[in-house]
């Protein structure tokens, strides 16, 4: 539920945004107005996940050439993988040499090598394209507050928006692809709220793993209830001035939304799947393929979600956190990604994973400092697996893409991942460079991340 401070905020950020984007606002409000998902024939889900802490994802994919490796092991010390704890992936349709991913990730080495997998290597928030020189000699070309977490996590779910405004380029997606004859939010968030998935003309509804959580007291399933129901709206009609009524039309409408996603989860289809236990990331994710199974009653062709995993901020105790982390990751998004084929939605779904920035390749011991670009992972049926996708980085310092003590510079941008993502979804050119105000600085078209259908 939104609070009425929430709500005062949020109109006074989508105001403010209106403002200070007077063409994304006229632009959002010409696509409202002829915006339906009737357009799509199809279903398609984009799932984000979001590591909070800045993953050292550079430690998810090793080098394994002698003397590849060799210079990994030199360069990141006490917090290398030891070689026989690596399982190789198959990069034959990669013009690379050999890397493995540590045992820890097995799961996802796995899809990885069955191309159901793929990695966007070296992407991280840029101003524009430039070189290690063109920003040493030109700070502007950098990007604001380099390896702070809450500057980085916010341009990474902003993509070159106001930071300060708490719009989220998935959440643009959303609003620009919203049924407008149904209330139901596309844009769902699982276990807390985020910028990514806000829009301007529509907030993400927020679900408990658990499932759709009735307000207290005010549940309209419980005849008890009525009676505090009544007399909560008519305290609400006492005030007619349009914040007020505002806000008594999203108490209704969150209520209502409830409704619907208790009925039509209670008749989805019984779940044959075992996601790990104590696993909060498989908690939030069995969530979301509840809701994928229920699409077609929910009459949402297009759906957007946004689960969390916190802790990879690994300072220290790094060998014994990191292989942890990854183990949670890959079994839960290995759950997942089998819960998606038995729906028989594998083809309808990509998961994404995304974190504050990459760590420094050097080691403080036995553990990492911020760094800026890294690795991401991409999952879904539709995706051309089994590929390293951008450029990829040696692991080594002071070579060209190091900008400073191991902190590398990333080569993809974040609107270029988006684009991706957001063509993939059905978004059109025009729309795609609404909600990616920077997109026309990078080449749109560089990932090809998805096979040709």
């Amino acid at each position: 539920m939104t609070s009425r401070r929430q709500f005062l905020q949020r109109a006074c950020l989508a105001t403010a945004s209106m403002g200070c984007y007077s063409a994304l606002g006229l632009q959002l409000n010409a696509f409202k107005a002829m915006a339906s998902q009737a357009r799509f024939s199809d279903h398609k889900a984009l799932v984000c996940v979001f590591l909070y802490g800045g993953n050292d994802s550079f430690n998810m994919l090793i080098p394994t050439g002698s003397e590849a490796y060799a210079a990994y092991q030199t360069t990141r010390q006490g917090i290398a993988y030891p070689r026989e704890g690596l399982i190789p992936i198959d990069l034959s349709l990669n013009d690379l040499p050999a890397h493995s991913m540590p045992r820890a990730m097995a799961p996802l080495a796995e899809l990885f090598n069955t191309q159901r997998l793929s990695v966007v290597s070296n992407i991280g928030p840029l101003v524009e394209p430039a070189t290690k020189q063109q920003l040493k000699a030109d700070p502007n070309k950098l990007p604001p507050q380099l390896f702070s977490h809450n500057s980085q996590q916010a341009l990474w779910q902003t993509a070159g928006i106001n930071t300060q405004l708490g719009i989220g380029w998935l959440g643009l997606m959303a609003d620009l692809l919203q049924d407008t004859q149904t209330n139901l939010p596309i844009n769902i968030s699982v276990g807390s709220s985020d910028i990514l998935n806000s829009g301007v003309l529509q907030l993400p509804l927020v679900l408990n793993p658990n499932g759709p959580q009735d307000f207290a007291r005010l549940n309209p399933s419980n005849t008890n209830d009525q009676q505090r129901i009544q007399a909560h709206q008519q305290l609400l009609a006492l005030d007619h001035s349009p914040l007020t009524q505002e806000y008594a039309r999203r108490i209704t409408t969150a209520r209502d939304n409830n409704e619907v996603l208790k009925q039509a989860l209670s008749a989805a289809p019984p779940r044959t799947v075992n996601y790990p236990e104590n696993n909060t990331l498989a908690n939030q994710l069995r969530m979301v393929a509840d809701m994928i199974a229920v699409q077609s009653s929910l009459q949402q062709s297009r759906q957007v979600f946004f689960v969390g995993l916190g802790g990879w901020d690994t300072h220290d105790n790094q060998p014994e956190q990191h292989p942890a982390l990854l183990a949670t990751l890959a079994e839960a998004l290995s759950a997942f990604n089998t819960d998606i084929d038995a729906l028989n939605k594998a083809d309808n779904v990509t998961t994404v994973t995304l974190s504050d920035f990459g760590r420094t390749l050097t080691s403080n011991r036995d553990g990492t400092d911020h760094g800026w670009a890294g690795h991401q992972l991409v999952i879904g049926g539709a995706v051309r697996g089994g590929r390293i996708i951008g450029h990829l980085p040696e692991q080594r310092l002071n070579t060209q893409d190091d900008w400073d003590d191991g902190r590398i510079i990333p080569t993809t941008s974040i609107e270029q991942l988006a684009a991706a993502l957001g063509a993939w979804f059905g978004l059109t050119d025009s729309e795609l460079t609404t909600v990616l105000p920077n997109l026309n600085r990078f080449d749109a078209t560089a990932l090809q991340l998805f096979r040709s259908s």
